[in-house]
């Protein structure tokens, strides 16, 4: 069996400041690999059953304690990180950037609208989506915004529109455009968390390193399809931890 050895990032003892990248990637069904990284070094990850708030702020708490100070996220958006990263750093004075991935929303958007949205409401909300990633200044941004908000002003008896239907004498009804409201909804949202890399030249946009490490490890792990549960475990913790030593000398 494997034993796990406690990685030894930060071996200058001193503080270090860092923008990070979190993201997480599940196994079907026996866990959920966190893992989070600095520029180009995964200074820190662990395995959970799923991503939840107590185990994003139980790892923060221990980045923080390997002597990392965290002065900005990047992460997908989700709500467990979110409110775990609130919990920590609620200073309003000074309050560090939680950057939303672009490369999630895009892909996010997407899957709800598909490649070929059925409505032309879709298919310019989908244009929109396409373009937030090509964002370089505030000028640009102010440009995306006003788009944004005036397809809204548009549409918004289309992304409210309901479909009413009686049942056994109640009535029940549902959003017509249900994927359409969905994807509006994500965008309007992340509005607050989509720009912050324009004010943190050091605070990336995507955490698209990490899939890249994701879909490496999921290959390596797929020519040992004979593990159990236990050792598969094991064997995504020591592939990080390998992979945090190489990078760090």
């Amino acid at each position: 069996m494997f034993k796990l050895v406690k990685s030894k990032q930060n071996k200058q003892n001193k503080l270090v400041e860092v923008y990070l990248k979190i993201d997480g990637t599940y196994f079907k069904r026996w866990g959920c690999a966190l893992v989070y990284k600095a520029g180009q070094k995964i200074i820190f990850n662990s395995f959970t059953v799923r991503e939840n708030y107590s185990s994003y702020l139980l790892d923060l708490i221990k980045v923080i304690e390997l002597g990392y100070v965290i002065k900005g996220v990047t992460s997908d958006g989700v709500t467990s990180l979110d409110s775990a990263v609130k919990t920590l750093f609620d200073d309003k004075q000074n309050p560090i950037p939680h950057q939303r991935c672009l490369v999630h929303l895009q892909r996010d958007g997407q899957r709800f609208l598909t490649k070929n949205p059925e409505t032309p409401t879709g298919v310019e909300l989908l244009e929109i989506i396409k373009q937030v990633n090509t964002i370089k200044n505030h000028y640009e941004k102010d440009i995306w915004i006003k788009w944004f908000k005036r397809f809204e002003e548009r549409n918004i008896q289309v992304l409210n529109q309901r479909t009413y239907q009686e049942k056994e004498g109640k009535q029940t009804w549902w959003y017509t455009h249900k994927n359409l409201r969905r994807t509006y909804r994500m965008v309007k949202n992340s509005l607050p968390n989509l720009f912050l890399y324009l004010d943190y030249s050091s605070l990336p946009k995507d955490t698209n390193g990490l899939e890249g490490e994701f879909s490496h490890l999921k290959r390596k792990l797929s020519l040992h399809r004979g593990l159990k549960r236990r050792r598969k475990i094991n064997f995504v913790k020591w592939y990080f931890y390998l992979k945090s030593q190489t990078e760090n000398t």
